[in-house]
């Protein structure tokens, strides 16, 4: 009779193949275009197919930024940090705003208010980009860095998920801060926003690989090269004669490091700021 003991094991051994064999699905195409971008060109399509360089090319690196005076990848990636930065923070003020307002006041219309930003969540936004753009040029802005951060400084599911954190904060807390004579405004800075470190940290995951990854919109909004931002860049990057398959592999790559890094050292507060988001409504 097989014991409990050794069905657990099989389930355990079973369960880590699993794991390991999803995380490989996923893993693969970023060391695939690790390798790649250490080919000669040629060899990026060679058939039969061949996994490691021979010779490395670490010179697709340096290529990037010095072969191809059309492409200013150093001005595109600084304009990525400009526009992911002001709309990340835009966005923190914003939906902690909005989460903090929808949570802690009791006001007519609340529900309905807080059911309709969520409902624009099911809206997705090639559903909207022609109005947005038309709106976006009625302003002035389009060809300009406001014109990437202000559509994108707030979303739904940053009011959703700060309203959640808020949601569960104990009155307790801010009572004993009226009760101390604190206006609403010194509590929303003192008390509130300390206490969502965690929540606002994964907001900052989250809307700052949205904001950094995103394309469409900068294809239609900017036209002037001096203010591409990196994806846009990646996505029109080819040589006159023949693709430079090393040289676009290797500003992926770069393009990867700053989300990688930010999740590295975020990821902590990551995942207790979606444990604490999650569990209360």
């Amino acid at each position: 009779m097989i014991s409990y003991r050794t069905v657990e094991s099989w389930q355990r051994l079973i369960l880590y193949v699993f794991v390991a064999a999803l995380g490989f699905v996923f893993l693969f195409p970023f060391f695939w275009m690790i390798v790649s971008s250490l080919k000669l060109n040629k060899d990026v399509l060679a058939i039969p197919i061949r996994f490691f360089p021979s010779p490395w090319n670490w010179k697709s690196y340096v290529n990037v930024f010095t072969m191809f005076p059309d492409f200013n990848f150093p001005r595109f990636i600084l304009n990525s940090v400009i526009v992911t930065a002001a709309a990340v923070l835009l966005c923190l003020f914003f939906s902690a705003t909005a989460g903090y307002g929808f949570a802690k006041f009791r006001f007519k219309g609340n529900n309905l208010l807080f059911t309709i930003v969520l409902a624009t969540i099911m809206i997705t936004f090639e559903a909207i980009v022609v109005p947005l753009y038309i709106l976006v040029r009625q302003l002035g802005i389009s060809n300009t860095y406001w014109g990437l951060i202000i559509p994108e400084s707030l979303t739904a599911f940053g009011v959703f998920m700060l309203r959640q954190f808020f949601y569960a904060l104990p009155d307790d807390f801010l009572e004993s801060a009226r009760i101390d004579g604190a206006n609403e405004y010194v509590i929303f800075a003192r008390i509130g926003l300390p206490m969502a470190k965690t929540a606002l940290l994964a907001l900052v995951i989250f809307h700052a690989q949205w904001v950094w990854n995103l394309l469409l919109w900068p294809m239609i909004t900017i036209s002037e090269p001096s203010l591409r931002v990196l994806p846009q860049g990646i996505a029109l990057f080819k040589g006159g004669y023949n693709t430079p398959y090393p040289e676009q592999l290797a500003v992926s790559v770069i393009a990867c490091l700053p989300l990688v890094l930010l999740y590295i050292f975020l990821s902590k507060y990551f995942v207790q700021g979606i444990t604490m988001t999650g569990l209360k409504g």
